[in-house]
């Protein structure tokens, strides 16, 4: 990693961690109306992979189907060819096993992330966005690594066939070694940014986390 891709990281990770190809098919969604609403919030807050053609989105739009049938796209913006990553191959995007779901699910409102554990013998851990998206830092900050979740296409699914959910996988910069510099300090920059507009929306707010900061 780059002294300036680093740099880039501490900038957008700080305050959080101290306080066609990509159609979706909906067909095995039970609440086909519910699920559109729920992939809905996240437009243009995570970015969307497609491992067919090995680019990453960052500026696009959901094109939902008038009819009770057919599937949700992903319309990228054509003006905004710099949102637009090329040559992301499929071994660079990792599944993380870390899925968003509704609070609904558990009685509460907002988002939640579901977190698998590093033990095989201990349960996952149901934690409202802003604590789990804290814990997923630091957790692949002690591995000396970053994590730039992303959207791929089929992350959609039913959480406990009842609700939808999204599942993350991650960019993984060290697979990148093919990209200049430049490109990965640009596609590093779009997905935190991007996060953190989620997190601003559905977590704390900015100066919350900003006035803990000062407390550490």
């Amino acid at each position: 990693m780059s002294a300036t891709t680093a740099v880039l990281i501490e900038d957008y990770w700080a305050g959080l961690e101290q306080q066609n190809h990509l159609d979706w098919d909906l067909h095995a969604i039970t609440n086909r109306r519910e699920a559109i609403a729920f992939l809905q919030r996240f437009e243009n807050r995570l970015c969307v992979y497609s491992p067919y053609i090995e680019k990453l989105y960052s500026n696009y739009s959901f094109v939902v189907p008038q009819s009770n049938h057919g599937s949700i796209t992903i319309l990228p913006d054509e003006q905004a060819w710099h949102d637009t990553f090329q040559d992301i191959p499929c071994a660079a995007v990792e599944a993380t096993g870390v899925y968003i779901i509704p609070g609904e699910t558990m009685g509460h409102s907002g988002l939640y992330l579901k977190i698998p554990s590093g033990n095989r013998l201990v349960g996952s851990k149901e934690l409202p966005f802003h604590d789990g998206l804290r814990l997923l830092i630091r957790r692949y900050k002690t591995l000396g690594e970053i994590f730039l979740p992303v959207l791929v296409k089929g992350d959609l699914r039913e959480y406990e066939a009842r609700m939808p959910s999204l599942h993350l996988h991650r960019i993984k910069l060290n697979c990148l070694a093919h990209c200049s510099q430049l490109s990965i300090d640009a596609l590093t920059r779009a997905i935190t940014a991007h996060v953190l507009a989620l997190f601003q929306q559905y977590g704390q707010r900015s100066t919350d986390v900003v006035m803990s900061n000062s407390s550490h």
